[in-house]
């Protein structure tokens, strides 16, 4: 096993606790399965603050916006809220993870300011289905935020010592490396799949039509500037798929396609080709082009038949 892997990649979790503002009601559900004179109906859950509540809205926006970070700028992995980080990242993604949890421990704060008044309100909404009890203190309340993240050595066989006999320890070892390839084949096929999907859907959008959205072409370029970041095993076929796509593909904006459809018809074509490219290199057959006939510029027929 290449124990150069281990200085390239990280293990990382990032946990974020936010209060769910909800609550469910067995009083209320049962009423109405007695209303109804049935079992089973389902569960009522109440929202325990008032329907327009924007502190705590922008609470639950910035954790969205970490967790969308923190998926963006990692890899899968094969263990329950754990992924890769490449080292090569981690100075740039552990400061924007500061300053998001910066921003995040600010609303925390201004909607503790908040959480009283809140409280009062939603007492007068709710009616008869409003329960104290439903409601943490303000010092319970501000225990239910937090971030952590938490960052930990890639597993290493080599560095596997513990006191049992060499054949055992032996086996241990030799399926723990196992253990390491099968994660390195799951995080490049992670990379690569979320480029092959904005690769498909811009292919799909140029040969479709003329009307070509800014957005598609942009988020090829943003995939091709990242990606090559998170490819910490630098396996040459994925190299060269990465490569392919930054140099035929994100070279040209939303703008630029627009503007020509022969550019349009240069950019589908090669799009197509990576995309095989890609499907080949995560054991799928290659893609093929569901577009009508009367959609596509002459020149292009031919890869539908």
């Amino acid at each position: 096993m290449n124990t150069s892997i281990q200085s390239k990649v990280m293990l990382c979790s990032v946990t974020i606790s936010s209060w769910v503002a909800r609550r469910f009601d067995g009083k209320v559900t049962e009423e109405v399965e007695k209303t109804h004179h049935a079992k089973g109906l389902g569960r009522f859950n109440k929202r325990l603050l008032p329907e327009h509540a924007p502190s705590f809205a922008e609470v639950l926006a910035i954790g969205g916006r970490m967790r969308s970070y923190f998926y963006a700028h990692t890899l899968q992995y094969d263990q329950l809220g754990v992924r890769l980080l490449p080292t090569m990242i981690y100075m740039d993604f552990a400061a924007k993870m500061r300053a998001l949890k910066d921003e995040f421990d600010l609303a925390v704060s201004v909607f503790l300011t908040d959480y009283l008044d809140l409280k009062e309100r939603a007492r007068s909404e709710l009616n008869g289905l409003f329960n104290e009890a439903d409601y943490p203190s303000l010092a319970e309340m501000s225990k239910k935020f937090g971030v952590k993240m938490a960052v930990l050595p890639f597993p290493d066989a080599s560095q596997f010592g513990v006191d049992l006999p060499d054949d055992v320890l032996s086996t241990l070892r030799g399926e723990l490396d196992q253990h390491v390839l099968a994660s390195i084949s799951t995080a490049n096929e992670d990379l690569v799949g979320r480029l092959y999907e904005a690769v498909s859907q811009m292919a799909s959008r140029l040969y479709a039509s003329g009307n070509v959205r800014l957005d598609v072409a942009n988020n090829v370029r943003e995939l091709c500037a990242l990606l090559p970041k998170l490819n910490f095993s630098n396996d040459p076929k994925l190299t060269h798929i990465l490569d392919q796509a930054k140099t035929h593909l994100a070279v040209h904006t939303g703008a630029d396609l627009k503007e020509s459809s022969v550019l349009r018809s240069q950019v589908a074509n090669k799009a197509h080709e990576i995309e095989g490219l890609m499907a080949a290199f995560m054991g799928m057959s290659p893609p093929s082009l569901d577009i009508e006939s009367d959609h596509l510029p002459q020149q292009q027929l031919k890869l539908v038949a």
